[in-house]
């Protein structure tokens, strides 16, 4: 990964998931007509408190990966998954 901000929104997107697993009753008890509209209000109310995971020291992680992940690629290092 050579772009800071994947990372940053795959945090982010974590975040909203782990949130929308705590409301599954409730994502699943919209009537039907009313799913998608539902859905939508759930995951903007989800963006409010897992935003503040999007901060300067993650900013400053992932950038310091993708440089690291760079410069192992123009040294032709094998590269590390998962870490």
């Amino acid at each position: 990964m050579c772009n800071p901000i994947e990372g940053c929104f795959s945090v982010l997107k974590a975040r909203i998931k782990a949130y929308l697993t705590l409301c599954r009753d409730e994502m699943l008890g919209f009537p039907n007509g009313e799913k998608t509209e539902g859905r939508m209000r759930l995951l903007e109310r989800a963006g409010e408190p897992c935003m503040p995971c999007m901060d300067r020291r993650l900013v400053n992680k992932m950038a310091r990966h993708c440089a690291l992940s760079v410069a192992a690629a123009i040294c032709s290092e094998p590269m590390d998954y998962g870490t």
